[in-house]
């Protein structure tokens, strides 16, 4: 990122806030990721692409469980 000549960058403006809709937002695309993974990897007789798939569908799993075992215990 550039800056113009003279300004700091703490005088570019307010940063966007990072919260957990953005964290969710993210976890939700790679779980659609890792699906279309798994489905082309078993159309296309891809072993390494269905592997990336399960491994990042137990990712999210483990993701969207985590705060369920938490509450639980």
């Amino acid at each position: 990122m550039r800056y113009r000549e003279g300004q700091l960058p703490e005088q570019t403006g307010t940063p966007v806030p990072q919260t957990d809709d953005f964290v969710a937002l993210t976890v939700w695309l790679t779980l659609l990721i890792g699906i279309l993974f798994v489905a082309g990897g078993l159309y296309g007789r891809q072993r390494w692409l269905m592997i990336w798939g399960v491994f990042t569908l137990i990712a999210c799993a483990v993701y969207f469980a985590w705060p369920l075992v938490r509450a639980a215990g």
